[in-house]
C-alpha cells in the first residue's frame, strides 16, 4: 500500500482541483480521511481473514463501488450538518474521487496481492501495468525505518510532486481568469 502520508496527499491535490476557495475545513478533512479510510480492512489481518477474501487488505474497501456508497453516505451527513461549499454533486464527485484514489494508488505498487477494484461483484485483483512505487510498511515502527523513508521518498517523487504539480497548475489558471 502506499503510505497515509501520500493517501493525504493526493486527496488535498484532489480538493484543490474539485473546490472552490473558502470550502470549510470539514469538507477537507472529509476528503483526506475518505482517502485513508480504504486502509481501516488491514483490521482483518488481526481478525484471521485472509488476504485474498472479499473483505481482506484491498479488497471491498479499496473498490470502486465502496468508494461510490461511501461517498454518497458522507456528502448527505456533509450537505445535512451544514453548507458544504460545493454543489450535491461536486461533493459526491470529490468524496468519491479521494476514496476511489486510496485503490489507485494502492494498484501502483510493487507489492501485494492486488486491488479489488470490481469487489463486490468480483473478487479478481489488479494492479496497474506501471507499479514500481515500493509497498509502504503496515506498522507505525517499521515505516520510521531507514527502509521506510526510503519508500517515502519514492512516494514523494511518484506521487507528491505531480500531485503538487497538478493543484499549483490548477490554482495558477483560476487565479488568472479572475484577473482576466
Amino acid at each position: 500500500m502506499a503510505s497515509a502520508f501520500t493517501h493525504s496527499v493526493a486527496a488535498t491535490a484532489l480538493t484543490v482541483c474539485v473546490a472552490r476557495p473558502g470550502l470549510p475545513t470539514r469538507v477537507w478533512v472529509a476528503a483526506v480521511a475518505s482517502a485513508v479510510l480504504p486502509d481501516l480492512d488491514v483490521i482483518g489481518f488481526h481478525l484471521g481473514i485472509p488476504y485474498d477474501s472479499m473483505f481482506g487488505h484491498r479488497g471491498l474497501t479499496h473498490s470502486i463501488a465502496f468508494a461510490a456508497v461511501w461517498a454518497l453516505g458522507l456528502s448527505v451527513v456533509l450537505v445535512r450538518t451544514g453548507d458544504p461549499g460545493l454543489g450535491r454533486a461536486r461533493l459526491w464527485l470529490l468524496l468519491f474521487l479521494s476514496t476511489a484514489s486510496h485503490g489507485v494508488l494502492d494498484a501502483l505498487t510493487d507489492r501485494g496481492g492486488g486491488v479489488a477494484f470490481f469487489a463486490p461483484f468480483s473478487a479478481e485483483r489488479f494492479f496497474l501495468p506501471w507499479h514500481q512505487i515500493p509497498v509502504s510498511p503496515l506498522s507505525i515502527r517499521a515505516f520510521f525505518s531507514l527502509r521506510g523513508l526510503l519508500i517515502l521518498k519514492s512516494e514523494i517523487l511518484w506521487i507528491w510532486v505531480p500531485a503538487a504539480a497538478i493543484a499549483g497548475t490548477v490554482l495558477v489558471v483560476r487565479r488568472r481568469r479572475r484577473r482576466g
